[in-house]
Formats: structure tokens, C-alpha cells, sequence
């Protein structure tokens, strides 16, 4: 038996592919170059308060390796489509938290995800957050970062790691695998505050703020990257996680 990093245990077999699945993740990103644009909020006073990142999901792959070394607090959801991803984070280094929202009334482990990560947050740990995951819509910023960054008094930091050249999968989110050998900007915006007492009707507003700093960051790196970007879709893609 082989477990997560959540402690969950898995047969053999499965540990035995995510292992292989996980040094070929290893072997593909030593061929990447990642360069930082602009600062990065780990290196100077954000650090020692806590922060969270926020990020698009079809990011997520050059965002979790852009932050190797670097340990966050992540939410994986529970399903299948998420055992990877869970493993994968915790072999980098990553505090892995498991669960999502409720889907047809079915608790899927939401809150209590939450309330680990807020806890973590408030201990100074920053966390990631695929704020338009796990389902989408894509592109659209859900309240939960929203409310965990009230929460735990610490602020939201737009993060963009985009690949100069890559795969884009025919997903929900049109997912991004970088092209073997690529360069990957690394970026941060403005770190936005999330007032403690801010109601819930006052949530849209800071949604949007996010919404609008990482769609400057993502315009910023595809005009830098028009030039050089070859992207080429895949028809064979798998369905979003349920």
C-alpha cells in the first residue's frame, strides 16, 4: 500500500504509476527555465505575515512547479482527478489539504478543507488557491478565496507562472502543459487586502478586483509571448473533475 499525503492509503498499483507519473514530472521540468517578473512576495515583509496566491486553473501545473521550494498550503479536491494532483504537491514539498464545494448537495469535504486552510494562513504558511476550480467556469473567481483571506487578515496576491510555449488542452479551462524546454515567466500582482469586516454582498467586488489583476498579467505575457508561442490543442482531453 502506498498513501497521500493526506494519509489516505491507495493500492500498489496506483502507487506504483504516480511514482512513475511523478518522475516525469521531475524529468520534464529540469528542462524548463523559470524567470521571475518583477518581485516576488516570499522575498521580502509578505512573507513573514502569510499570503495567498491566486491562480487560474489551467495554470496550475507551471504554478505548482514555479513554487518548488517554496511551501504553500493547497486544496486538492477529493475525487479520482485529484489524486494526482495531491501527490504530486506533496512530493514538492506542499502542505496538501483535501476537499471541495458541495456539488447536488453532496459534502465534499468544503469546509473543513477551509477551515485547515485558513488555520494554516493564520500560522503564516501562504497558501495557493485555483480560484476558478475545480469545475469552472473558467476565468470566474469564486468567494472562497475571498472569504479565506477575510478570515485569516492576510492578503490575495494574483500569481501567473505562463509558459512561453505550450499544449492546450480541450478541457474547461484549457489547460496548459508546458513544451518540454520552455521558458516560464513567473509574475505577481498587487497584493490585495481583504477588510475583516467586509459582508458577504462586498465579496463581488474584491472577485472582480482578482478577476481583473490576473487577466492584466496573463495579457502582459501572451503580447510578450506572441511572437514565439506555438500552441497546439489536443481533441482527446479528459472531462473536469467531478
Amino acid at each position: 500500500m502506498g498513501s497521500f499525503p493526506d494519509g489516505r492509503h491507495f493500492p500498489m498499483i496506483k502507487f506504483l504509476v504516480l511514482r512513475l507519473v511523478y518522475g516525469l514530472v521531475r524529468l520534464l521540468a529540469s528542462t524548463y527555465r523559470f524567470r521571475l517578473v518583477g518581485a516576488a512576495p516570499d522575498r521580502g515583509p509578505l512573507g513573514r505575515d502569510g499570503y495567498v496566491l491566486a491562480i487560474w486553473h489551467q495554470n496550475l501545473f507551471a504554478g505548482i512547479l514555479a513554487q518548488t521550494g517554496h511551501r504553500h498550503t493547497v486544496i486538492v479536491s477529493r475525487s479520482r482527478d485529484g489524486d494526482p494532483v495531491s501527490y504530486l504537491c506533496g512530493r514538492l514539498g506542499h502542505h496538501v489539504v483535501r476537499g471541495s464545494s458541495k456539488k447536488r448537495g453532496v459534502d465534499k469535504g468544503g469546509k473543513e478543507a477551509k477551515d485547515e486552510m485558513i488555520e494554516a494562513l493564520r500560522s503564516g504558511l501562504p497558501g495557493a488557491v485555483t480560484v476558478d476550480g475545480p469545475n469552472g467556469p473558467a476565468h470566474e473567481v469564486k468567494p472562497g478565496i475571498v472569504e479565506m483571506a477575510r478570515l485569516a487578515g492576510i492578503p490575495v496576491i494574483p500569481y501567473l507562472a505562463f509558459p512561453q510555449r505550450y499544449w492546450s488542452f480541450r478541457s474547461w479551462d484549457s489547460f496548459r502543459l508546458p513544451k518540454p524546454f520552455s521558458r516560464i515567466d513567473v509574475c505577481y500582482g498587487a497584493p490585495q487586502q481583504v477588510p475583516a469586516d467586509t459582508p458577504f454582498e462586498q465579496f463581488g467586488q474584491h472577485q472582480q478586483a482578482i478577476a481583473d489583476a490576473l487577466q492584466v498579467l496573463e495579457a502582459e505575457r501572451v503580447a510578450n509571448a506572441a511572437a514565439t508561442a506555438g500552441v497546439r490543442r489536443f481533441s482527446w482531453l479528459s472531462s473536469p473533475s467531478r
